[in-house]
């Protein structure tokens, strides 16, 4: 069966003739499509440098994200700068039942967090750092602070902390999962924020599809995380978190930077397929237009966990 047009589409038809260009409705539901576009951009753009020496693509990296970045329609981009950088949070398109916001690692600066909260006030904001001195001070203000360091383990650690100077240092650990379900007790967390020292390589099999994380019943929505220059074992560490991404396309990579002298890299990347992360940040709630795409994305309903 052909499509079918209303009554005044029928005359504008009518009037025009055949070289009448209909400019269809937006559908929220491209976004999803644009979203995985990208993803698909820095596959392939990347997979061939990931031979041999890993090293090759980690300068490139920022540059490929950046170019690769989708432009999505009718969704705003937070911007929250810090001293020394900018996290990144698209804004819910509609008021949450819930909002969380997690910050790993402080590190005494808190001036994005609470530029968050101020365009946010809804949203819950959970702090964590193995240094009390002004941490607690300053998160508090406007969030729950816990004193100790997150990562992928309990007990103890060896950690680089900032104090008077940057330091190692033994400190409390307490594993991303079990941080979540006895601090937060949230199902749903919309940002995850994560400077933690290098200990961030050991918390990639958390955030990946079935990870710890979806494994207890938590996903997370978008994420800005540092990642530290590696070593050799972090290298590949990296490398398997992206492998497996190109695999699911779980996490789009939207903006991406890179330290001129210490080069780690700063990357901030969003959840393509959970559906509530998407109906919360990129599909409307809207009545949408049964177009090709969205025909494609209901059958295709394996784009959503």
């Amino acid at each position: 069966m052909g499509p079918q047009y209303s009554s005044k589409t029928s005359i504008l038809l009518a009037i025009f003739g055949a070289n009448l260009l209909l400019k269809r409705t937006f559908d929220s539901r491209d976004n999803v499509d644009l979203l995985h576009r990208s993803a698909e951009c820095v596959q392939e753009t990347i997979e061939p440098l990931m031979t041999g020496d890993l090293w090759k693509f980690w300068g490139r990296f920022p540059y490929i994200v950046n170019k690769c970045s989708p432009s999505l329609k009718r969704i705003k981009l937070g911007e929250f700068p810090n001293s020394d950088e900018y996290k990144y949070h698209f804004l819910p398109l509609h008021k949450l039942p819930n909002c969380s916001i997690i910050s790993l690692g402080i590190g005494k600066d808190v001036k994005a967090e609470k530029k968050m909260k101020a365009l946010m006030p809804s949203c819950n904001f959970f702090g964590a750092d193995p240094v009390d001195e002004d941490n607690n001070e300053l998160f508090s203000s406007f969030g729950k602070f816990f004193n100790m360091a997150v990562g992928d383990r309990n007990g103890s650690f060896r950690s680089y902390v900032l104090e008077e100077i940057y330091r190692y240092q033994e400190v409390l650990t307490i594993d991303l999962v079990t941080f979540i379900k006895a601090n937060v007790r949230q199902q749903t967390i919309d940002q995850l924020m994560i400077d933690i020292e290098h200990a961030e390589y050991p918390v990639f099999p958390f955030i990946e599809e079935k990870g710890q994380l979806e494994d207890n019943g938590i996903i997370v929505c978008q994420i800005n995380i540092e990642i530290h220059s590696p070593i050799d074992e972090d290298r590949e560490t990296f490398a398997n978190f992206l492998r497996k991404n190109f695999v699911t396309h779980q996490w789009i990579f939207i903006n991406s930077e890179i330290h001129p002298y210490f080069k780690h890299i700063r990357l901030f990347m969003v959840n393509g397929r959970n559906r509530e992360c998407l109906k919360r940040y990129f599909l409307s709630s809207g009545k949408s237009r049964n177009t090709r795409k969205t025909r494609e994305v209901h059958v295709e309903d394996h784009l959503f966990q």
